[in-house]
Order: C-alpha cells, then structure tokens, then sequence
C-alpha cells in the first residue's frame, strides 16, 4: 500500500495490505469492525457474490457494522445477520444516482422511514448536517440528524481529516469542528468518520461538555499574538477582544510610533504589511530603509497618528503559499 495524499508522509509506504481477517486479530481484546461494501454492483457484474462473502466473513469474525451506498445489497443481508451486526445506509452526493433504486441519493434522504426498514443506521458526508457556503463559511445546521433519530436511525457523519480545508468559522482548529457536531447544544451525531481518529477521541474524551467556564488543569499560560490575528486582522479591537473570550490569559502589544510621537500596537512597524497605505494617499511615502528591511516600505513614523487612523487594516496570511488564507470574509 501507498500513501494516497501526497501532503502526508510516505514513510509507511509498502506495508501489506490486510484482509478482514487480519484486522479481526489486529483489533483483540477491543470489540468492534466496520466494513464498507462501496460498489456491490461491480463485483456481481465479475460474477462474484459479495453478499456470500459477508455472509460467511460474518460467521468467522464480530462485524459490528456494515455499511454500503447500495439499498439491495443491504436488502439482500438484513435478515442474514447476527443480531450484534448493524447495517448502515451510506448516502453519497445528493444528487448522485443510487444504482437498484435509480433515485438520487437526496431523494432517499426525505424517506427516511425507507432506510429504516433495511438499515439501523446513515453515514453522510458532514455537509449534509452543517452545509458551508461557496466561500468556506457555516451555513445554519440541517434538521437531518434530528429527523433520523425520530425514525429510529443512527446519524454517522463523515469526511472528516486535520489536514483538509475546514470552514473558516473553526478558525483552523478540527478539534473545535468536532465538537460542532457532537456538543453544539441542539444534537449529537452518533459517530464520525476520520482520517486523524485522535482528534474526535480528544474532543469525545476530553473537551464535549465542558461548558465556557471550565477549570483550568495546567498552568500554563497562553499569549495571544497580535490578539487573535488568525481571525481578524492583527492589534484590531476585533482580534484583541476575540482572543479574550477564546480564553486567552496575556494579551500581547507589539508598540510602534507615530510621527508625532504616540505609541500604538501594531505588529509592525511597516504599515504595508498590516494596512491598506500602499493604495492610499500615503503611498508616496515609500522609502527603502535597509537597517529595517529589504525593498520599500512605509513606515509607522512617517505617518502621525490621525494618518494613520484613518487607513483600513488588512489581515495576514503568512501561508499563502500553501493556499491558506485567513478569515477572508474580515480580512479588512
């Protein structure tokens, strides 16, 4: 086997791969398998019977769950089972067509008594139950996990991985994404599907319920830098008031001087990097101070303080180069 990603290391590539018996020894004393049965129509169409081979894998090893986007396959096992073994329906994209029904999957999804008469169970990508809009931000939650749980059905959401571009409103943090989904205080899913399994594990064993007022475990102080300039752009009111309801304990004040003398925080000294002075009026003030910094720059110092008062700051993105942008919905 080989790494799929690229961005991910290739250090474990050549490992073998399993079958569902090894998993079976891998996973003892710890209950618990879930297999995904993706495309039961292209193994009948090589004239192979994948429901035999469950069937008779079921009998070998404990499957907890089995899931598959194919409403006859799951048909064709519900009452072939063990009682210890749930069948999960797997919705695709909603307006994919499901091959033995020829609905689309969100046709299926507004007959959710249907699933519940084959299946104890949905996997659904995240976006089914907190959709994101065209530029990355959360939209209101649907009413999908709700609607499932009055029908009987558990809601399993997937598509979650650290290293995948998140809505802007988790402000980087998959841990924070997590708890969305299981401690926003309307529902809970009943499970996710993750490519980084530590993180849900933390936000499920250490950090749903806890409340805006928990007791502090460690003394360790957190420093804000710039106030929380991820969010908004850096020594605003905005990120510096961010930063303390996100918790933070020191707020930080990198001081530079206007032309007439007054101190301000600024997280630097050269205002093109922080404000929009190179498409104002000021732009003429550009100079090159190479004791400062390589190429041109224009300077907190050259601007009194009502100048610079009236420029509009913009946000930083030290990781644009790897198509990181921050907050851009208040990027200015």
């Amino acid at each position: 086997v080989v790494q799929a990603i690229y961005s991910r290391t290739n250090l474990y590539d050549g490992l073998p791969i399993l079958t569902v018996d090894d998993i079976a020894v891998l996973s003892k004393p710890q209950p618990g398998i879930w297999l995904n049965i993706q495309h039961d129509a292209f193994f009948s169409q090589h004239k192979l019977s994948m429901r035999s081979y469950v069937l008779a894998a079921s009998k070998r090893v404990v499957i907890s769950y089995i899931s598959s986007p194919e409403v006859g396959f799951l048909r064709s096992i519900t009452s072939r089972l063990p009682k210890v073994t749930k069948l999960v329906f797997r919705f695709m994209g909603q307006d994919v067509l499901e091959p033995s029904t020829n609905q689309t999957y969100g046709s299926l999804l507004k007959n959710l008594t249907f699933i519940k008469t084959f299946a104890s169970g949905i996997l659904v990508p995240k976006g089914y139950i907190w959709p994101v809009d065209s530029g990355l931000y959360l939209q209101p939650h649907t009413s999908l996990v709700s609607d499932a749980h009055k029908v009987g059905l558990e809601v399993f959401a997937s598509d979650f991985a650290n290293d995948n571009l998140i809505s802007y409103n988790y402000s980087y943090d998959p841990l924070a994404e997590y708890l969305q989904f299981i401690d926003n205080g309307d529902f809970s899913v009943d499970g996710v599907l993750s490519d980084f399994p530590i993180t849900p594990s933390e936000a499920v064993d250490c950090f749903a319920h806890l409340g805006t007022n928990a007791t502090k475990k460690v003394n360790t102080l957190v420093i804000s830098k710039y106030g929380a300039s991820g969010d908004y752009p850096a020594c605003t009111d905005l990120a510096y008031t961010k930063a303390i309801s996100d918790g933070v304990d020191i707020l930080d004040c990198p001081v530079q001087l206007s032309e007439d003398g007054v101190p301000i925080c600024l997280s630097s000294i050269d205002l093109i990097e922080t404000t929009n002075v190179a498409q104002s009026t000021f732009s003429t003030l550009a100079a090159t101070i190479p004791e400062i910094k390589s190429g041109n720059g224009i300077y907190t110092f050259s601007l009194t303080w009502d100048n610079i008062k009236s420029l509009t700051p913009t946000i930083l993105n030290p990781f644009t180069n790897y198509t990181l942008k921050r907050n851009p919905k208040f990027r200015n």
